[in-house]
């Protein structure tokens, strides 16, 4: 991953409030749990790892990801960094 974390993590969090056109009354940072506090369906989801994707010329697996136990900006770069 080529991109500084901190710098990512920032550019995400963007993507969430302006998916949400910043109307979400929920706090949006890199730890906070974007399904569990209904700011992203899985539609949403799927266009954030996309834009992950973009942003760290990186590429993520569905495969082994497990949503579960939440969904944070920070989890979905630590599963593309492995």
């Amino acid at each position: 991953m080529g991109k500084d974390t901190a710098e990512l993590e920032n550019e995400l969090v963007d993507w969430v409030r302006k998916w949400n056109e910043q109307e979400a009354d929920a706090v949006v940072t890199p730890e906070t749990d974007l399904s569990g506090t209904g700011l992203l369906d899985s539609m949403a989801l799927v266009g954030l790892v996309s834009y992950l994707e973009e942003r760290a010329d990186v590429s993520f697996d569905f495969a082994t990801f497990d949503p579960h136990g939440g969904v944070t900006i920070r989890g979905l770069i630590g599963h593309c960094a492995g």
